[in-house]
């Protein structure tokens, strides 16, 4: 049973530990929410404190109930504490519980001071990030690191020596099109460039099964595809070590098909597929434009979280990092479509090729 509990917090396989998973994920962001409109709106949280209250003693008692259950059930409680997700978690917690059970403090600037570490429970949104996986995973950081700038500009951004940035509205909409445009462009050629290796993997099965008809070279050719397929599906970092072997081991296969009289046009676009599929495995977009590109989504977005006010800016650096960070995770990952590591989120489908080797065996 205790394993059990601490799986669905850490380790959510079902249906309703995800569920738990993702609540815990709102009740960050609406912890986050909440300080922000008490820093920025004052007069509105004091006029609804009684509404405010009750949300944050809520948030604060799922957040209290989730520490306390890893102190009771989790057999490793002690490197609980030892972990910076850990410390996080009792840091989030300390200051609203000294309000609750030494009121006499509340008042106190330091413990004042203290609930702003409730800002720190965003960091908790890296590792509910890694239980989800997937994107999520990827973009959880992202998340993290720009609603927390964005908690802290909500802070400042209404004192009297903060500028007024009220005329860059169009400035950050055209620029904001520009990059849909341009990572809209990319992922076309990109999603094009998957689908036509795809079709390369179909031709060159179909050239071996009409190829396979000799018996001469028929060892030959399944031994060859066997290579390919693990070659292929191979993700450790001498990849192209084997990648170029397989360049080799092609020439090699080339000759006996030669030597056996198996030619015409099927060999032909053999030749020039496998040639294909083997440059794509390591081809890759130019380092200069991924870092150019980066550097303008990060610095847009960085401009967005200090111009766009208020609540709508907590909105527009949610949307804005989940549509063009998780544009770009998308793009970086297809670019890669013959990495099966397991971080790949989208890869090439070699089935055709799997089922011709499963049935040569």
């Amino acid at each position: 049973m205790k394993k059990r509990i601490i799986q669905c917090l850490d380790e959510p396989s079902k249906g309703f530990d995800k569920g738990v998973t993702f609540f815990l994920i709102l009740l960050v962001y609406v912890s986050i929410i909440q300080l922000a409109i008490e820093v920025r709106y004052p007069e509105f949280a004091f006029s609804n404190k009684t509404a405010f209250f009750a949300c944050e003693y809520f948030v604060l008692g799922v957040f209290t109930i989730e520490v306390g259950v890893r102190i009771i059930f989790d057999p490793n409680r002690w490197q609980y504490f030892k972990r910076f997700s850990g410390i996080i978690d009792l840091l989030a917690i300390v200051p609203g519980l000294l309000a609750i059970f030494l009121p006499f403090l509340d008042s106190t600037a330091w413990v004042r001071g203290l609930r702003l570490f409730r800002l720190l429970r965003i960091f908790k949104l890296v590792r509910y990030g890694e239980i989800t996986g997937g994107i999520t995973q990827s973009l959880t950081p992202f998340f993290a690191i720009a609603i927390g700038l964005k908690g802290i500009m909500v802070a400042v951004e209404g004192r009297d020596w903060w500028p007024e940035m009220n005329n860059l509205n169009i400035v950050i909409g055209v620029v904001g099109f520009s990059l849909a445009i341009l990572l809209g462009a990319k992922l076309q050629v990109i999603n094009s460039r998957l689908y036509s290796i795809e079709d390369a993997v179909c031709r060159i099965v179909g050239a071996m099964r009409d190829m396979q008809c000799n018996k001469d070279v028929l060892p030959d050719i399944c031994n060859w595809a066997n290579e390919l397929e693990s070659s292929l599906i191979y993700s450790g970092h001498d990849k192209p070590d084997l990648i170029r072997r397989m360049r080799l081991k092609t020439d090699d296969l080339e000759k006996k098909l030669e030597e056996a009289g198996v030619g015409g046009p099927n060999t032909a676009g053999f030749h020039r597929d496998v040639a294909y599929l083997l440059h794509r495995t390591l081809a890759r977009t130019p380092p200069s434009y991924e870092r150019f590109l980066r550097t303008v989504i990060c610095t847009y977005t960085a401009v967005v979280i200090a111009t766009v006010p208020g609540l709508i800016g907590f909105f527009a650096t949610f949307l804005l990092v989940y549509v063009l960070g998780g544009l770009f995770i998308l793009i970086d990952d297809m670019d890669k479509p013959l990495d099966f590591g397991p971080a790949s989120l989208i890869t090439v489908k070699l089935d055709p090729l799997t089922q011709f080797n499963d049935k040569t065996k």
